[in-house]
């Protein structure tokens, strides 16, 4: 949806000259003017607000609902003429961040500090920092739209118990415990989170009715996160300086597979990728995993295909060529000797059982 570039009346301006505190910048946006606020006290608590301007129909719209105790869901959709910098208070909640357009950058803790990567098409998902917060760069005369979590991180662990979900204590331990600001997840949707965040982008944000759907829809969203955190934390893409080298070389590769599954690699195409000599990728992969560069590539693809069973109706040649092979029988007999059955029969195992009810 189209949204006339306009200059809004927030002080001090121009943006560069200072950072925003968050709080400073929310309540900027409800003393804007308005004349048609999209606000159902009832569900939302009345935190919702449109801002127009009569002249060209430019806008800012700021949604939020609670779809869950403890999680709070908020949607963005604005575009403004100038650049915006917001200073983000530290806070204790995991924030989850999905970009439906726009091209924000940011860092954790100040100007130097490490970056922030976010990207459409990616789950970004990033711990508390007790080292000032985040600083976030919103470029101005472009859409930015997005839809964020903030998550409490004491009920994280019922969340995920109530949904059946399992995570490794250590992981459980980064999500729940972790205060210096590390990106956990900036991996590749899977297919489930990637269809509810095209169901909201693909709603009319600027009409009454969107209100409640956004309510329904980050319900859905929130709940199919939770069920492939553990996807979705895997091929994890922040630096871990814990982790060591060939550690968190393993996880550049896998964030580098998961880009492009279906790709063609060599080993020194990976290599020169990752900024590496080739006998080094195949050295940290070795020392990380116990298999070579080739043995984790294709357990990456085995992977996607099975996810991709489980959770659409593609055709098994097209869940094949979309995991990077082109051979039908290949594919059938590398599934097989991975799972244990063929691609038809781990769909059927993993279907959900009928409803025998009448």
């Amino acid at each position: 949806m189209p949204i006339p570039s306009q200059t809004v009346p927030i002080q001090p301006s121009p943006f560069t000259a200072a950072a925003l505190r968050e709080d400073d910048f929310n309540a900027a946006l409800i003393r804007l003017p308005t004349d048609r606020p999209l606000a159902l006290p009832a569900l939302h608590d009345g935190a919702s607000r449109e801002v127009r301007w009569p002249d060209d129909g430019g806008r800012i719209l700021r949604l939020r609902t609670m779809p869950w105790e403890g999680a709070s869901a908020l949607y963005f959709d604005f575009r403004l003429n100038d650049d915006l910098h917001v200073q983000l208070a530290p806070g204790n909640e995991l924030l989850l961040t999905f970009f439906l357009s726009g091209h924000v950058t940011g860092e954790i803790g100040s100007a130097q500090g490490r970056p922030l990567d976010f990207r459409i098409d990616r789950a970004l998902l990033r711990t508390p920092n007790r080292d000032g917060g985040y600083l976030i760069h919103i470029p101005g005369a472009c859409r930015n739209n997005f839809v964020q979590f903030r998550l409490r991180r004491d009920l994280l662990p019922r969340w995920l118990h109530a949904l059946g979900v399992r995570l490794p204590a250590r992981q459980m331990s980064e999500l729940v415990e972790r205060d210096d600001g590390r990106v956990l997840c900036n991996a590749a949707l899977t297919p489930r989170v990637r269809d509810c965040l095209a169901r909201i982008g693909d709603e009319p944000s600027d009409r009454p009715a969107f209100v409640p759907l956004f309510h329904a829809r980050a319900t859905e969203l929130l709940t199919c996160v939770l069920l492939d955190l553990a996807q979705l934390l895997r091929p994890a893409r922040s630096e871990d300086t814990h982790g060591g080298a060939a550690a968190q070389t393993v996880r550049r590769l896998r964030a580098l597979l998961g880009e492009a599954p279906a790709q063609a690699w060599t080993v020194d195409a990976l290599a020169q990728r990752l900024d590496l000599r080739a006998t080094r990728l195949q050295a940290h992969v070795k020392e990380a995993e116990g298999t070579t560069v080739y043995g984790l590539l294709v357990a990456e693809r085995l992977a996607l295909a099975a996810r991709l069973l489980r959770d659409t109706q593609l055709s098994v040649q097209a869940i094949a060529a979309e995991a990077g092979w082109e051979c039908h029988g290949r594919f059938t007999a590398a599934f097989r000797k991975q799972h244990g059955v063929a691609p038809r029969d781990y769909r059927l195992q993993q279907a959900p059982p009928a409803n025998s009810g009448a």
